[in-house]
């Protein structure tokens, strides 16, 4: 007897992501809102992304009330609310359900691009404290696994197959990719840039 699939609609992807327990974190790499915050203009989606794969601590969302407060006059109670937490009760059960209100205002194609974002802000965590991995190139690897290998990093993969031929020795191969890898967050910048 043939089961019938149904389709994915636009909400299941959400809720999928919103509600499991999976990190795509598996170097647990945590960074500051700060760091997170001067590279790109974060949403209230990308913060609950961010915050559930374990990429931003949950007292972010504390802090990104805190400037929605300050630079507007008019926003949401959770807001207000997630203000007025102390960062010391920012926890996944206070914050997560102030996230998921806020979240039901933003647009899915504004929504489409958290991964992107967040890929983006690991990729250049990662390259500017390159010096703190043994092998800065294997980092990027378990980045690209975890984000389920998207096409748009592949070209900076050491075991995908180049398109170029030879450098001629290992080392200039390997400069070549972490060429590579600065053209692609130089990108993602003047694409994702609060400036």
């Amino acid at each position: 007897m043939d089961q019938q699939i149904n389709k994915i609609d636009n909400e299941q992807p959400d809720k999928l992501i919103i509600e499991s327990d999976w990190s795509m974190n598996s170097l647990k790499i945590l960074m500051p809102y700060s760091y997170v915050s001067n590279l790109v203009n974060l949403n209230w989606y990308d913060i609950l992304f961010a915050v559930r794969n374990g990429f931003l601590p949950y007292q972010s969302a504390v802090e990104h009330a805190i400037v929605e407060v300050e630079n507007n006059k008019e926003y949401p109670q959770a807001v207000f609310d997630l203000a007025c937490l102390f960062l010391n009760e920012a926890d996944e059960y206070v914050v997560t359900p102030l996230l998921k209100e806020l979240t039901k205002q933003i647009p899915d194609d504004i929504k489409y691009d958290t991964k992107d974002k967040i890929l983006y802000v690991l990729l250049n965590w990662v390259f500017e404290h390159r010096q703190s991995y043994k092998d800065p190139l294997e980092a990027v690897e378990f980045v690209y696994d975890d984000f389920n290998f998207p096409d748009s990093i592949k070209h900076f993969i050491r075991y995908q197959p180049s398109d170029e031929p030879s450098s001629g020795s290992l080392e200039a191969n390997i400069e070549r990719i972490y060429n590579k890898w600065k053209i692609f967050l130089d990108e993602q910048k003047l694409k994702y840039s609060n400036n």
